[in-house]
């Protein structure tokens, strides 16, 4: 297939997406509602489904198949053990978040820690920025290799050319754009992983000429998820270094949360998607480890993908490259409107109302939509910088982590946590993370053996000679709050009765 054929493919995606986002922009403008978390419209299959897709992502299908080519499919458990530790957060607070009606995770925090204006808000905003900018720039990376692999494009030309793309649909629909494009693009890209898969056994003529292959080199630990009792390590160490920041999650979590038409939803759809994502994510790194005997060895690794799709005829190089399209651009969508989100209600309007001004929800949505194009250059920087996928993904991770796991989880569980102490560990392990992270990890330590406990001194220590917090405060969101518990109570009631 020549050039013409892909970018045929791709103008034909780009337009139906950008359609769609034109169609929906009336009735996303209409309020705030609607443009934050699409009013709460959506049930158990849709938000399943558009969970599943965001949860493979880039770094699920081109990164995992890049390091399966590179490294075997040990690297299926760095990505997998965050999705893994979603599960605390699913049968923790799904239910308590539903019940309190935020649309960002920085509404959390500012309930639990009100002082100085709700001050709360600006780290909290920035370091969530971070993580979405992060990822946005992994999904950008991926779309410049596209680029590359198949037009030559420069990759600072291709990141800026998705980035356009991206922020248009994006911009002008808010999220119900971002979850109607994303139940399409999610059915294509959870459908990729399989076809991919069946389509490189067929190239090598059986799975069992790759196991020769790999036994013919001395390398068939490449192929076993479970080499020795490595696994049983890597598990451990990804926990921690990962896995920590899904006990909060992601805002565009917190989102679909937000869109659901009730708890029990919003808990069933979460769960099901993690269940079913993992043995999904599986798929890629076996794609990556069969590319190697199919292509040979010397493939740029983040193009192995895309290498693959050249070698389909027309029917299945289309399918490969529209589950590819989707599975970028679906988790590009929803971190940049995620990350533009957080700069916008939680930075940019907060501000504007600490300084006496109205914001009405127009003016919001404007607002919001300044967030997204300022969310999308953080982006564009991060993806020139590293152009890695999943490297790219676990610094965001590390960084978040140091910042705001314990005040957190402080402010669910700890009633002397104050907004003094929140605020010394967000900005304390945030910054030292995001330092050791800029100077390559030091001695190879991931930036949250630093970070984290930086953030548990200083949210530990600052309590002692700072004002306790009030008992408004504390129970805004303490865990065994009695209106948590009714509303719990409530759920399982309505599930023993349907």
């Amino acid at each position: 297939m020549g050039t013409g054929f892909y970018l045929t493919v791709m103008i034909a995606y780009s337009a139906v997406m950008i359609g769609i986002g034109v169609a929906l922009q009336k009735q996303a403008n209409k309020s705030m509602d609607d443009f934050g978390i699409a009013s709460n419209r959506f049930g158990a299959t849709v938000l399943a489904i558009v969970s599943i897709g965001a949860w493979v992502g880039s770094g699920g299908l081109i990164g995992l198949a890049s390091s399966g080519y590179s490294d075997g499919v040990m690297g299926y458990w760095e990505y997998a053990m965050g999705y893994i530790s979603m599960l605390p957060f699913i049968f923790l607070f799904v239910t308590r978040i539903k019940f309190l009606k935020l649309f960002t995770i920085p509404d959390f925090f500012a309930l639990r820690y009100s002082k100085y204006g709700e001050a709360i808000r600006y780290p909290t905003g920035v370091i969530y920025m971070v993580r979405n900018a992060t990822v946005l720039g992994m999904q950008l990376n991926a779309l410049a290799f596209l680029f590359t692999a198949f037009f030559e494009l420069d990759h600072v030309l291709g990141v800026l050319l998705a980035s356009a793309i991206v922020v248009i649909y994006t911009a002008m629909s808010g999220f119900l754009s971002v979850m109607i494009t994303n139940v399409i693009q999610s059915i294509f890209q959870t459908i990729t992983p399989f076809v991919a898969f069946f389509f490189i056994i067929k190239l090598a003529g059986g799975w069992s000429n790759i196991s020769e292959y790999y036994m013919d080199i001395d390398l068939s630990g490449n192929l076993s998820l479970f080499n020795n009792l490595d696994w049983i390590g890597a598990v451990i160490y990804y926990a921690f270094t990962v896995g920590l920041f899904y006990i909060i999650a992601d805002q565009g979590d917190w989102q679909r949360i937000g869109a659901a038409k009730n708890a029990k939803i919003a808990r069933n759809s979460l769960l099901f998607g993690t269940i079913a994502v993992l043995p999904i994510l599986i798929l890629p790194c076996y794609i990556g480890a069969g590319a190697r005997f199919v292509m040979g060895e010397g493939i740029a690794p983040n193009l192995v993908f895309y290498e693959l799709i050249k070698l389909g005829g027309p029917v299945m190089s289309a399918v490969l490259l529209v589950g590819a399209l989707s599975t970028i651009m679906s988790c590009t969508s929803t971190y940049l409107f995620a990350g533009g989100m957080n700069l916008s209600h939680d930075v940019i309007v907060q501000f504007l109302k600490s300084r006496g001004k109205t914001i009405d929800d127009k003016k919001e949505i404007f607002y919001s939509k300044v967030g997204i194009a300022l969310c999308c250059g953080v982006g564009i920087l991060f993806a020139l910088k590293v152009q890695g996928l999943i490297a790219l993904w676990s610094a965001g991770l590390s960084i978040c982590a140091s910042g705001l796991i314990v005040p957190f989880l402080f402010a669910w569980f700890n009633k002397k946590s104050n907004t003094e102490s929140a605020l010394a560990g967000m900005i304390a392990g945030g910054i030292v993370a995001f330092v050791w992270t800029m100077l390559d990890n030091p001695f190879g330590l991931d930036p949250i053996w630093i970070g984290l406990p930086v953030s548990i001194i200083a949210c530990t220590i600052t309590p002692l000679f700072t004002p306790k917090p009030s008992e408004q405060e504390v129970e805004a969101t303490y865990y065994f709050n009695d209106k948590f518990k009714k509303a719990a109570r409530d759920i399982e009631h309505d599930s023993e009765v349907r």
